[in-house]
């Protein structure tokens, strides 16, 4: 079948209000320009991939790189917005980059050669907008994207470095806060994940290899999380601590791979806290749409183009798990071959 197809949204699938929300994916209007970016503060780099749609047969053009990218000349690129050393607005040109990405025999769209990216290193600031402008040199029109980076939150609970016990405890909370007024995030959505950390050394080897365990805690819209107590305001995620023990026992990766002989060593606990911008959250949602008759997303946040730029962030925290612990891990699953801490 040939028609408009815009491939970049296919693509950006496989990851996770602006002025136009909904879009027709198959559009017969001539060139269509497309964006991904997802801005993040703590990035040293950020990088934006700017593509164009096609007319013709899916299952061949869509393998095509030159059928899919502007030229290096006829697109041109800024971000506008505060950057780090200055109080005031700037409007930087970007720059491109070739990145290899490795063949992919199962991939929809091209793969094993270099692709375009644009890119800063300019970094960013936490809870500011940021404006993306395309000019598209051909037909001299502006194709503009906008988002607001997650403002800064840090951990409430636990605190740095705390001591975590995860034996004969009952409930657990992860709390965090936007310290700045009026105390509320810019994300739309906070996922929490945990790493239990440890470095194995298999029979026969003479050094150890890092690891770990991981344990999704939950996730949630950022209004359902918030919380406001005693005059303070922060967001909240609970867990049951001793279900580590029943995902440390059905680890495949520990079911499979625990030889006679092995020995495992306890690193520290991490705690990833991760957000997201509501643009992102709005895809997620349009992607995952239990729609009969959707068969690829119906969102996009790009003026005079397609796609989505939208923020996101993480933040962790580390933190060494208690003796009683590790002890109730090792005599559980001896098969395991985590080391027994001497009380």
């Amino acid at each position: 079948m040939k028609r408009f197809f815009l491939a970049i949204i296919a693509l950006a699938a496989l990851i996770f209000n602006s002025c136009s929300n909904k879009v027709d994916l198959y559009c017969y209007d001539g060139d269509s320009t497309v964006v991904y970016a997802m801005l993040d503060s703590n990035a040293d780099t950020n990088f934006f991939k700017i593509t164009h749609s096609f007319v013709g047969d899916v299952s061949q053009l869509a393998h095509d790189y030159t059928a899919n990218n502007y030229k290096y000349d006829e697109i041109e690129v800024t971000l506008s917005g505060i950057f780090d050393g200055n109080n005031q607005t700037q409007t930087l040109t970007l720059d491109t980059i070739s990145k290899w990405i490795p063949y992919d025999p199962n991939s929809l769209f091209y793969s094993g050669c270099y692709q375009t990216y644009y890119f800063t290193t300019q970094k960013l600031l936490e809870g500011k907008e940021y404006i993306l402008n395309v000019l598209r040199k051909e037909d001299n029109v502006n194709i503009t994207a906008k988002t607001t980076t997650i403002n800064s939150f840090r951990f409430r609970k636990p605190v740095g470095n705390q001591i975590l016990n995860f034996k004969d405890v009952k409930r657990g909370t992860i709390e965090w806060k936007v310290p700045e007024f009026p105390c509320i995030s810019t994300a739309a959505y906070f996922e929490v994940t945990s790493y239990m950390h440890y470095k194995e050394l298999m029979p026969g080897a003479t050094d150890t290899v890092s690891r770990y365990v991981y344990w999704p805690l939950g996730s949630g819209k950022a209004e359902n999380l918030l919380t406001t107590q005693n005059n303070d305001t922060y967001y909240t995620m609970n867990y049951t601590p001793e279900a580590l023990f029943t995902v440390v026992r059905d680890n495949q990766y520990l079911k499979e791979n625990s030889p006679v002989g092995v020995q495992r060593f306890f690193g520290k606990f991490e705690i990833v806290i991760s957000a997201v911008g509501e643009e992102l959250y709005n895809y997620y949602l349009a992607a995952n749409s239990s729609s009969a008759i959707q068969d690829v997303p119906n969102y996009t946040n790009v003026e005079n183009g397609v796609g989505i730029m939208s923020s996101r962030v993480s933040k962790t925290s580390l933190h060494p798990i208690n003796i009683l612990t590790r002890q109730e891990i090792s005599r559980e699953f001896p098969e395991y071959g985590f080391e027994f801490p001497i009380q």
